[in-house]
């Protein structure tokens, strides 16, 4: 518990010298640039400071950090690299050209980022292209853009239920406004075509039971079957979006359905895996490329940067592909030419505008991607290892929580011969139902939101917690349930890598937060127990 305690003094020392070297108008002017660029997602309270997931551009070194899955703070490490960095463009840009600044450092962000995943080559091989973007959900709509009315055809997009992914995806899928301001500060219209004759369509599947139980893989391939026979008989092309991983941990539909659905609908069926979690291995995020598929990642949920900034990998084949692709006039309130990549007809269609905001964010996740990369994996392994069977152990052994129903990462069809054993493979959400003591049910969606709220409050001596959002799950009878997230990071597994007694705080701080969680949701209960007593 002492170590706990130091850890987290230290990180708060380190995050409030950071910001009292700094002027109050340079602070201002930095903060201000962190939720810059974006939609209204990241507009933050005037008195709170904080956005509408209840996130901050400032580091919060107080906080149990346990939310990745929904958003994160940016660490005082992170923070203190962004700071130099900012203060150094601000300089060149004394004398020198914004958009000539941002060109040439997002070039060398998408760069860097491609190096770190294993994906820079030589000149003369096939190329793996980043379109950078402000957020996972921009991703969605882009790739939509970009396939729409591709040799002539309608595009049909298939995702998963909106509970398990972004609650934005299924609308950007369509191609529409997806929010009623876009990244440029324009404002539009929410759910509006981005360009009328597209008609993009967009099929959601479940993969769970109206109960929370998984349906099966067989069932889910099936009705996946029979939408794209559909689409293929209307002369649509098709493109599936499979979730590695959801917000609840899922790798859906599972992958040994994905490759029996494209061996079997050929060039009618495009694939994108969401990866926006990015709870994914490089080599992992490799095996995909290499079947073909694209990759979107941003680096707000696992990395832990700041909300927001994505990027979709494109194979060589899709690259090539788009390069030539026209693109809706209204994606030039979306991005800039300098997000997408060199050689590409969009750019031609495209601003020159610098997204400065962006750039600070992605500068941040990938301090993070690079920590953790440098961590061997039979380290990172050991970590989650020692975490998820802690958390596991606690969460299917105490009568305040139930685990949500889950199942194994299986990616073995994706490598063709056997593999090394990868820490993707290890879960890092933990999914689960706060149960009602008062009549072994659980708490409705509604008090399980406010246990939530409160748990994020710091208050009468208690650090704000994090946990991973609410997500509709289940009905039980007519009462909807929802889960919490309790999730790993990069930097909490960084940290808990570099000792024993780190490792072994980090399972305290969670153990601490379930605590917390089980006391305030036992409150709740007792509350609602007595509201309808007294009915």
């Amino acid at each position: 518990m002492q170590q706990v305690a130091d850890d987290r003094a230290l990180d708060k020392n380190i995050a409030a010298g950071l910001l009292s070297r700094q002027s109050s108008a340079e602070r201002a002017a930095l903060l201000n640039c962190l939720i810059s660029g974006g939609d209204e997602r990241l507009d933050c309270d005037a008195v709170s400071g904080l956005n509408m997931y209840g996130y901050g551009p400032s580091p919060r070194p107080r906080d149990f950090a346990f939310g990745s899955s929904t958003a994160s703070t940016i660490s005082a490490n992170a923070f203190a690299v962004v700071e130099s960095y900012y203060a150094r463009l601000m300089r060149e840009m004394e004398s020198g050209s914004a958009a000539a600044v941002y060109e040439r450092e997002v070039e060398r962000l998408r760069c860097d980022l491609l190096r770190m995943l294993g994906l820079d080559q030589p000149a003369e091989q096939p190329r793996i292209d980043a379109i950078l973007a402000t957020s996972g959900t921009d991703i969605h709509l882009f790739a939509a853009s970009l396939l729409a009315r591709e040799d002539g055809r309608a595009l049909m997009t298939i995702t998963l239920m909106g509970n398990e992914t972004g609650s934005g995806v299924m609308t950007a899928s369509a191609g529409r406004h997806f929010m009623g301001r876009v990244s440029s500060d324009r404002v539009v219209a929410k759910g509006e075509e981005l360009r009328a004759g597209d008609a993009t369509r967009n099929a959601t599947i479940a993969v769970r039971n109206k109960d929370g139980s998984l349906r099966a893989d067989s069932e889910v391939e099936d009705e996946l079957r029979g939408l794209i026979e559909l689409g293929r008989a209307a002369g649509l092309r098709c493109l599936l979006v499979v979730t590695d991983v959801s917000k609840t941990s899922l790798l859906a539909p599972s992958l040994e359905s994905v490759l029996r659905l494209k061996a079997r609908f050929g060039d009618v069926l495009d694939i994108m895996i969401d990866a926006c979690q990015f709870r994914l291995s490089a080599a992992t995020i490799r095996a995909y490329l290499a079947h073909g598929f694209m990759v979107a990642v941003t680096g707000s949920k696992f990395l832990a940067g700041p909300i927001f900034s994505g990027a979709l990998l494109c194979p060589p084949q899709m690259s090539m592909r788009f390069r030539n692709r026209p693109l809706p006039a209204a994606l030039s309130d979306y991005c800039g030419k300098a997000e997408w990549p060199q050689g590409w007809a969009a750019r031609d269609t495209l601003p020159e505008r610098a997204n400065f905001g962006l750039l600070l964010r992605w500068k941040a996740a990938l301090f993070e991607l690079e920590s953790f990369a440098a961590i061997p994996q039979e380290q990172v392994i050991a970590v989650l290892s020692a975490f998820a069977e802690a958390v596991v152990a606690r969460l299917a052994g105490d009568p305040a929580f139930a685990l949500l129903d889950s199942r194994p990462l299986d990616r073995r069809c994706l490598w063709g011969t056997p593999a090394i054993r990868h820490w993707d493979e290890i879960p890092s959400i933990f999914s689960f139902y706060l149960r009602n003591a008062n009549n072994a049910g659980v708490l409705n969606a509604v008090e399980t939101a406010a246990v939530y709220k409160e748990l994020a409050v710091e208050e009468d001596g208690f650090a704000a917690v994090r946990l991973g959002q609410p997500v509709r799950c289940a009905d039980f009878g007519h009462v909807p349930a929802s889960a919490l997230r309790i999730c790993l990071s990069a930097p909490l597994v960084v940290h808990a890598c570099e000792s024993a007694e780190a490792l072994a705080g980090l399972i305290v701080q969670a153990m601490i937060v379930l605590d917390r969680t089980a006391e305030i949701a036992a409150r709740h209960a007792s509350a609602s127990a007595a509201r309808l007593a007294s009915a």
